[in-house]
C-alpha cells in the first residue's frame, strides 16, 4: 500500500500526456497507447476497507477502461493474498510475460523488499517459462529493461 504514491505519480503523467495529446505518447517513450491494459496496477494491502489508498481514483480509471486494477487484500480473506500470488494468478500466469514480451511494457515495483523480491522472483519465474534460456534469460532481459528504464525496483 505504502508504495502506491510513486505509481500514482506515473499513472496520473500518463493520463496527463493521453489527455492533452502533449509530445510522444508512443509505447517507446513509455507513455503508452490507449488500451485498458496499458496501465495495470497489482496493489496490495491489508485491508480494503483500511489501506486501499486512491480508491476513488483507480475506481474510476477502471470504469473508464484506462487501468487495470488486480487487487491483493491480505487479510481480507482467510488464506492471505500478496501481490506475488496475484500477478501469478491473473491471466493464468501471462499478464507480465505479455506485457513484456509482446507489449514492450515496463515494470515498476514499490513497496517493501521482501515484497519486492517475491514479484521479481514471479516475474523471473513467468518469463523464463517462454523464454529459450529459462530463468537465465529472463535475468538477463530483466537487467536489459533495467538499463533501458523499463524495469525498476523502490524497496524499503
Amino acid at each position: 500500500g505504502t508504495g502506491v504514491a510513486p505509481l500514482r505519480s506515473l499513472i496520473l503523467e500518463r493520463e496527463a500526456r493521453r489527455m492533452s495529446n502533449i509530445g510522444d505518447i508512443s509505447p517507446s517513450n513509455g507513455i503508452g497507447n490507449t488500451d485498458d491494459d496499458d496501465n495495470i496496477l497489482v496493489f496490495g494491502c491489508r485491508k480494503r476497507s483500511k489501506d486501499y489508498y486512491y480508491s476513488t481514483e483507480w475506481e474510476k480509471w477502471t470504469d473508464s477502461n484506462r487501468l487495470r486494477m488486480i487487487p491483493a487484500f491480505s487479510r481480507d480473506q482467510k488464506h492471505k493474498l500478496y501481490v506475488q500470488r496475484a500477478l501469478r494468478e491473473t491471466d493464468d500466469g501471462e499478464l507480465i510475460a505479455r506485457h513484456l514480451l509482446e507489449r514492450g511494457g515496463a515494470v515498476y515495483i514499490a513497496g517493501g523488499s521482501k515484497m519486492a523480491r517475491a514479484v521479481k522472483d514471479e516475474i523471473v519465474e513467468a518469463l523464463g517459462v517462454r523464454l529459450d534460456g529459462g530463468g537465465k534469460d529472463a535475468k538477463r532481459l530483466l537487467n536489459k529493461l533495467k538499463r533501458k528504464g523499463l524495469f525498476s525496483i523502490e524497496a524499503w
